[in-house]
């Protein structure tokens, strides 16, 4: 039985002498956290590199009333449904940082290169911390496609594109016939610099289509806003979400969900299908390159009786899941990588 949610749930995200806040009140780390963490780091394994050869590629279009999801890498996914191509924080970079040379490297590329996702309509861009916000990748989409880019309230100015719509939680955007984006909380916190912290507003999105609602989750700590978008929207058809860069505890629980409280998630959400997204790309924490595939995997064989949300799957990068509407578990997983 859930708990009643808060009152401010679905109110505007909380801003205060010009900083954001997360709905619930958390305090995030000061700097003395930081540096008791930087100091004091004991990192899992990671590899160099990891070549990735894409089992498919995407097709151009998709409009027979299923949704098609390819994970590229990251928070990077080709949502496409009702004849939209959507792209989720699209980062297709080597490094991620303030320069070319300066940030975490990716130790795999991405699963469809840039040159082979179809033209893109739409971009969710949830926030902008540099492994969510690409500039030089967003230059590319911005002169090859003009896409429609929604993102959070003082994010525009970072984007290097016109067509920016910025959003505040609970605001919606029409993206397409009888499809809507809405802009929803999230518990992270925002910057990309020593004087930005928490300056612009971070959040995931609601695509509400004819085929069924998707949710990505962005980035994004535990919290009672999935119960809160599972009784705005009601059930989810498919969700995006991260289990990666999560430890330790201690440090990263105020930021990100671990594996555990990644299918809590999917199970609030009573999502239909739940993909994994945010690992086995970037080192950004201390968690090892497989634990949170391994985690996860260890979660769902816990449950019992198969609740909804359950359906929680690691897609290998580049393969597409294909969703239908109230499609069951076993017709999905025969069509799972069609």
């Amino acid at each position: 039985m859930t708990s009643p949610l808060p009152s401010n749930a679905f109110e505007s995200a909380p801003l205060r002498h010009g900083v954001f806040h997360n709905a619930s009140g958390r305090e995030k780390h000061g700097l003395a956290n930081v540096l008791r963490w930087l100091l004091t780091r004991s990192r899992g394994p990671w590899p160099t590199h990891v070549e990735d050869v894409p089992v498919a590629l995407p097709v151009a279009r998709v409009d027979d009333g299923s949704i098609r999801a390819t994970v590229i890498g990251h928070a990077t996914v080709l949502v496409q449904v009702a004849g939209l191509n959507i792209l989720t924080d699209p980062v297709m970079s080597a490094r991620i940082g303030p320069t070319p040379w300066l940030g975490p490297r990716r130790v795999r590329p991405p699963a469809v290169p840039f040159e082979a996702i179809p033209p893109i309509d739409v971009v969710l861009l949830s926030h902008d911390h540099y492994d969510h916000l690409d500039r030089p990748t967003l230059r590319q989409l911005a002169a090859r496609d003009k896409p429609t880019i929604l993102t959070g309230l003082r994010v525009g100015s970072k984007v290097p594109a016109d067509g920016v719509v910025e959003l505040d939680w609970w605001q919606s955007h029409a993206i397409g016939d009888g499809v809507t984006a809405t802009y929803v909380p999230a518990e992270h916190f925002s910057g990309r610099g020593l004087f930005d912290r928490d300056k612009s507003l971070w959040g995931g999105f609601v695509l509400e289509t004819p085929h069924g609602k998707v949710y990505f989750a962005g980035d994004t700590a535990a919290g009672v806003h999935f119960q809160a978008i599972r009784e705005r929207f009601g059930a989810m058809t498919l969700s995006l979400l991260p289990i990666g860069a999560y430890a330790p505890r201690w440090f990263m629980e105020r930021v990100h969900m671990d594996p555990d409280e990644a299918l809590q998630a999917s199970l609030t959400l009573e999502s239909q299908t739940s993909l994994a997204i945010h690992f086995a790309t970037f080192n950004l924490a201390d968690d090892a390159y497989d634990a949170p595939t391994h985690a996860l995997a260890r979660a769902v064989t816990q449950l019992t009786d198969a609740p909804p949300g359950s359906d929680f799957r690691v897609l290998p990068f580049g393969e597409a899941a294909i969703v239908r509407l109230g499609e069951g578990r076993e017709a999905a997983a025969r069509r799972r990588y069609a």
